[in-house]
């Protein structure tokens, strides 16, 4: 009797824990994210026949093109480009860009490393799809752009639809990349380039663009508000690599873990949790080779992966749902859970 009353229990446990650890767990909803399409600007440039035949392809996409013209290319201004037909003089410019060699060198290298696009168009639609599932609405286009950004952008959302500039994922160690001058394209962010950090970029800069939740301009509180997205990340993405969800390597990831409680020392002591002068606390947030004051093996935004733990302790001590947890902006709440180890 004893026997069977160890074993129903045991069941009862095995069930509570199952249940608790996939409570958060978001299930793709239908098939809808089979439906994506890619839409290849980059080889649209590569291969078309003529200037008018890629600006007929670059209308399309408005935004874009305005912005690829613009801004990315300089080779005029916004309004040149939206027209049915091309003046003489813009074509001439669009001309001398398609057809430069040192550009046709480039746009071939990214078709030799991106000859296909689809298993990242999968698994980013999988992401939107879980993010759907979380916030009850449908991304609009159903489709994912990429394109040639001259080394001017990564991932950005124009005319509705996400916009991946593959050369800035052409890897650190490609012949091109190392060709770079590093006063136009700095080391770290050279040391950066690389293919797997595409889906998790995707998804963070749509999470950061359509559900950031401002929570104050103290330490704290922008750390807790990156954390949200850093904990959505975590829902959407469950097959991606952890340290990819921050641009990290394993071993600056492992960084931060051994040294947790150093973080939160640090903080503690320079009295910079509530801190709120930019000055003294945007190097937790920013970009670069590595974070300041924390040594050269540290990695940057620390403040975004220290925030992602307050964010996993909170969740993981609390009964709240996802929705809830995304709600609660008492910053002292959800920091109460924490626990540095």
């Amino acid at each position: 009797m004893k026997y069977l009353l160890h074993i129903y229990i045991a069941t009862l446990l095995l069930a509570f824990i199952s249940c608790g650890s996939n409570k958060r767990k978001i299930k793709l909803n239908n098939d809808s994210w089979q439906k994506f399409k890619t839409i290849r600007l980059d080889q649209v440039l590569l291969n078309a026949n003529n200037i008018n035949e890629i600006h007929q392809q670059f209308i399309k996409y408005p935004q874009l093109y305005q912005n690829f013209y613009a801004n990315m290319i300089r080779a005029g201004k916004k309004e040149d480009v939206l027209v049915s037909r091309l003046p003489i003089s813009v074509k001439s410019n669009f001309k001398s860009f398609v057809n430069d060699s040192i550009i046709r060198i480039f746009l071939l290298e990214v078709q030799k490393e991106f000859p296909d696009f689809e298993n990242y168009k999968i698994e980013i639609a999988k992401g939107l799809n879980r993010c759907e599932n979380i916030f009850e609405y449908r991304y609009p286009k159903m489709k994912i752009g990429t394109f040639f950004s001259l080394f001017n952008a990564d991932v950005h959302e124009f005319d509705s639809i996400i916009w991946i500039g593959l050369d800035m994922y052409l890897g650190a160690n490609n012949k091109l990349t190392k060709l770079l001058p590093n006063e136009s394209l700095p080391q770290y962010i050279k040391d950066k380039m690389d293919k797997k950090y595409i889906v998790s970029d995707v998804l963070f800069g749509h999470l950061m663009t359509h559900h950031f939740q401002y929570l104050g301009d103290d330490l704290l509180s922008k750390a807790i508000s990156y954390g949200k997205i850093a904990y959505l990340m975590e829902l959407i993405l469950p097959d991606e690599q952890k340290e990819n969800k921050f641009r990290y390597s394993k071993k600056e990831l492992d960084w931060c873990q051994k040294n947790e409680k150093y973080i939160w020392q640090y903080i503690i002591d320079h009295e910079l949790l509530y801190e709120k002068n930019p000055k003294k606390i945007s190097y937790f947030f920013n970009p670069g080779p590595f974070t300041k004051n924390f040594g050269q093996d540290s990695p940057s935004n620390i403040g975004i992966w220290l925030g992602s733990r307050i964010i996993e302790d909170f969740a993981k001590n609390s009964e709240l749902n996802i929705q809830d947890i995304l709600k609660e902006k008492n910053i002292q709440k959800l920091l109460s859970s924490y626990d540095p180890k």
